[in-house]
């Protein structure tokens, strides 16, 4: 499947862990998931869902390696669905300088991004909460200090999850999910089978049918 003739809208009625579930019951299974892994949380928004355009950068000390903040423009701009911009904080210690702020952050929301996610830290947040997209990060900072992006369209690494340009992602509160794309399509359908297997044990569960007996007899291996 195309990222084109993916249904995005549709996705992103489901939230991140009904999708990761689902995935469960495809050829990735348990085993073959990627997501971020606790360090970096939702600062802003609501859930995210779009096809990942990566950068890089360096805050912590100067340095001569920086590329056009305008690359970064071009690459949201040559995707032609909703983006999620991806950057990794290449300094040892993330989180030394924001990139994402007032300035970007409306640059980027004039774009229409769907969502921002970092493993270092970012600012201005009573103005990114009112961007219109998802931000992630590992928290707030102060300054920019020696902010600048150091390359646009790599492979990047946040927060535990290895992310390239064009991939698909899925986050809300929880997280942030890897999709592949070729499975995609069928993720939604296979969410709400599994929605409403649960909901019929929650049901039962709350019910005056309700025995531990009964709960035992379910010999449930699933959680």
């Amino acid at each position: 499947m195309a990222e084109s003739e993916i249904d995005h809208a549709r996705l992103a009625a489901w939230d991140t862990p009904a999708l990761s579930n689902a995935l469960r019951r495809t050829p990735a299974g348990a085993d073959g998931q990627r997501y971020t892994d606790g360090s970096v949380h939702r600062l802003a928004g609501g859930t995210l869902v779009g096809t990942a355009v990566t950068a890089a950068m360096r805050a912590r000390e100067p340095g001569e390696d920086s590329v056009p903040v305008a690359d970064l423009h071009r690459a949201v701009l040559a995707v032609p669905g909703p983006v999620v911009v991806v950057v990794q904080d290449l300094d040892e210690v993330p989180g030394a300088g924001a990139f994402l702020g007032e300035v970007n952050g409306t640059l980027l929301s004039a774009l229409g991004i769907s969502g921002f996610l970092t493993n270092g830290r970012v600012r201005d947040e009573a103005d990114l909460r009112g961007m219109g997209f998802a931000v992630h990060a590992a928290g707030l900072c102060v300054a920019r200090a020696h902010m600048r992006l150091t390359a646009v369209g790599v492979p990047v690494r946040v927060a535990g999850l290895d992310v390239a340009p064009g991939d698909l992602l899925h986050g809300d509160q929880h997280g942030v999910l890897r999709i592949p794309v070729e499975l995609a399509a069928g993720l939604p359908d296979l969410a709400a089978e599994i929605r409403e297997e649960e909901q019929a044990i929650v049901t039962w569960a709350r019910s005056d049918e309700f025995s531990p007996e009964g709960l035992l007899a379910l010999r449930r291996v699933r959680h």
